[in-house]
This record gives structure tokens, sequence and C-alpha cells, in this order.
């Protein structure tokens, strides 16, 4: 796989992949991501992966401040090769050859699928009645698969996060078995109930607030995935491996949180 670099603005810089949804890219992303959150830089604010990209923020100042990039009077773009240079082959001669061996240790880690938690999958239910799925019967017609079909494809799934977005706390998931893709609304709707969750194409997310959104609706979960107390925020993050598993509307009104 090529890297490429390329500066966002001046505090960012971002590292990035072949422009595509795939599970091999998301697991390098985030092995990069742990290799790089190794190294403890106090320049490093925020470390931000999605589908292709690592968005690594830092702060300016102490960048050139720091006793590293200083003795080697390198540019963020400098130091961002020699970081690849490290993970890739944990160059000697890396302005972080320190590092460079803990770098090749964790990128030999992919191998055993650790960057993604495979082993750990967030079991997640969702009550899949007509009156929260409230575009169930669009790919009824569409598809021409039925309901107790959909539930079943749905829920046999996992589904990796590739990135946050949209939303605090919003999860775009895939892939969704083409038996029940589905394109998103022409026209989104005004108002998305928070827990809703919804297909469109080959990824699928719950709305974690109420909100406008254009993507199928099929059903209802009563968890929050949300909250913005400080010490909650969001449950689902990039990497994460979810499963949907199916209740019934009594025990949803049971355990919805949104009440």
């Amino acid at each position: 796989m090529n890297w490429r670099l390329a500066l966002l603005g001046d505090h960012a810089l971002v590292f990035s992949l072949e422009e595509k949804m795939s599970e091999e890219i998301i697991e390098k992303i985030m092995a990069l991501k742990k290799s790089i959150e190794t190294l403890h830089f106090d320049f490093i604010k925020e470390l931000i992966p999605s589908y292709h990209t690592l968005t690594l923020v830092y702060d300016i100042n102490l960048f050139y401040q720091n006793n590293i990039t200083v003795k080697n009077n390198q540019s963020v773009v400098e130091f961002g090769n020699d970081m690849l240079t490290a993970f890739n082959s944990a160059a000697t001669n890396s302005t972080i050859k320190n590092a460079a061996e803990k770098i090749k240790a964790n990128n030999n880690l992919i191998e055993n699928n650790s960057f993604t938690d495979r082993e750990k999958i967030i079991q997640i239910p969702v009550c899949y009645d007509e009156r929260l799925g409230i575009d169930l019967e669009n790919i009824v017609s569409r598809n021409k698969i039925s309901i107790e079909e959909i539930i079943k494809i749905h829920t046999e799934e996992t589904y990796l996060v590739y990135c946050l977005g949209f939303l605090p706390g919003f999860a775009y998931m895939g892939k969704v078995n083409a038996a029940i893709q589905i394109a998103r609304h022409a026209s989104p709707r005004k108002e998305v109930q928070a827990g809703s969750v919804g297909i469109a194409g080959m990824q699928t997310g719950i709305y974690p607030m109420n909100s406008p959104g254009g993507w199928q609706i099929i059903g209802r979960t009563p968890i929050k995935i949300f909250d913005k107390a400080p010490a909650i925020l969001g449950k689902l993050s990039a990497g994460n491996r979810i499963q949907f598993y199916p209740i019934d509307f009594a025990e949803f009104e049971k355990l919805n949180e949104y009440k």
C-alpha cells in the first residue's frame, strides 16, 4: 500500500491510502494510529481515523519546540515521512529510531487483527417493528425480500465502524449485505428519531440524536449510543465491531433510554 501525505492547513497532517471502503485499509489506518500513539509526542493533539485517512492534529508551536524536530530541522511533512518509514520498516536512521522497534512490533499485530477489536463484538439491540422501521417496506418493494429476511440478514452480519461523522457519535458501519442494500432517500426527512437504525448503500448506522436524515430506517435501538456528559460521550469508535440483535416492541419500550 502506498501512503500519501498532505497538509491540512497549518495544524494538521493527513496520511492517506487508496480512496475506498476496505477492511484491509482501515486495519492499516488503525495500526498507524496505535503506533503513533505509542510515541507520546506532546505536540500531537488528536488522531482522527477514517475510511482511508488518518488526520494528525498538532500544536504548531510545540512541534517547532520539540527536541527531535528542532535537532533535525524538520518540516511537518518530513516528520510524517519519518513516521511512515519507521512504521513500514523500523528504519534505524529514522529520527524516531528509539521508537522504531516498538512501532514495528505494533505493526506486526495487524496480522492478529488486534487494531479493529475483531474479538470484541459490541452487541446492540434493535426493534425492527414496522412502527419504528418506517422504511422496511421500501426495501421489501425494491429488493423483493420479506421483512423477516431483512431482519435475519441485518442481524447475521458483524459490522466494522469505519469512521465517526455527520453527528456526534454517528458511526458509519459496513458492509451491508447486497440483498438489503438500498440508496438513501432523494430528499432527507426533516427529523429522524434518536436511536433509529438506517441503511444507505453498503453502510448502516444509528442516529445518536433527533436530526434531519436521509437513510432508510429499518428499526430503532433503545440504547443511547451518545451522551453529551463528558464522562460518557460516544459509545462507538472507529475500529469497533458491531452486531445487532432483534428485540420486540415490548422489550424496546422496557429498555428505551430515550424516554
